[in-house]
């Protein structure tokens, strides 16, 4: 007999991913306040119910995801969306599953894990296509130029990525598939490396200050010595994130500061991480 409860939690862990990723897509990277809490307070309510086994095994991972999550949001490197559907993830489904299309073991891992290695995997590949050929151009790079150094460093990381995929090769016996999954997070490893920067200015809007919203994450690595000094001067809660306190600070300021507006939809990349570990489970074991 099926178990109906385990295919209502698989549905609502596909859909709950989707639903994200179409508002970071087509909302402008905001998902709604009321989706995130409701689709935690389903995930909460489920998780009563499991064996108790998994139920602890589940909420310790929760809590793990939601520190880290906390400590990366507070410097500006992940949106708090972001963290409530990591934690909303953990909680519906706790370990990773069997597989559907491989039949590779999984080692009861955290299933959250699968996704986010999956989903920073994919991240890497499909930011330097769509930054590098696609993405509007931003008139912060017209003083860009490829250092030789940024150059030498991206070849020597993926030499460093063959020499690990040859290895893998000779004491692991990997094959094609996984040599290709190596050297394609190597070829893309590099370029993101060499043109980060570029990358960077593509990915932020100049705006002023009064055009902030809440958790908008604002460029600080892309502003000089002295607008950092201008803005921290202006207000002791300058940094990465935009908070309300911020806003206030400088909500009569004219000068325009560069914020991540046009970055990477990161529940896209999570939906992608769900569908991939279900279907193939976790990418490392699959490459080994």
């Amino acid at each position: 007999m099926p178990d109906y409860f385990y295919v209502i939690r698989l549905i609502l862990l596909i859909g709950i991913a989707l639903a994200y990723a179409l508002f970071d897509l087509f909302n402008r990277r905001e998902v709604p306040n009321l989706f995130a809490y409701a689709a935690l307070a389903v995930a909460i309510a489920l998780s009563v119910s499991y064996p108790v086994t998994e139920l602890l095994i589940g909420a310790a991972v929760a809590l793990l995801v939601a520190g880290l999550g906390y400590l990366l949001y507070s410097r500006g490197l992940l949106g708090a969306g972001d963290v409530l559907e990591l934690v909303t993830i953990a909680l519906l489904l706790p370990l990773q599953p069997a597989p559907l299309l491989a039949h590779v073991p999984q080692l009861s891992m955290p299933f959250v894990l699968s996704v986010f290695i999956s989903a920073g995997y994919s991240a890497v590949i499909v930011l330097v296509l769509y930054y590098m050929l696609f993405a509007r151009k931003s008139p912060l790079e017209k003083n860009f130029h490829v250092k030789k150094e940024r150059v030498l460093t991206g070849i020597i990381l993926v030499t460093a990525y063959a020499l690990l995929a040859v290895m893998m090769y000779a004491l692991a016996g990997i094959g094609v598939i996984g040599i290709a999954v190596i050297m394609a997070l190597a070829i893309f490893s590099g370029m993101m490396f060499v043109f980060e920067r570029l990358m960077n200015y593509r990915m932020v809007s100049m705006l002023l200050p009064k055009e902030l919203t809440t958790d908008d994450m604002i460029a600080t690595n892309l502003m000089s010595r002295s607008d950092l000094a201008y803005f921290r001067r202006k207000s002791r809660n300058f940094g990465r994130l935009a908070t309300t306190r911020l806003m206030r600070d400088l909500k009569s300021e004219r000068r325009k500061i560069p914020v991540y507006r046009n970055a990477a939809p990161l529940a896209a990349f999570f939906f992608i991480g769900v569908v991939f570990s279900l279907l193939f489970g976790n990418l490392i074991f699959l490459v080994i």
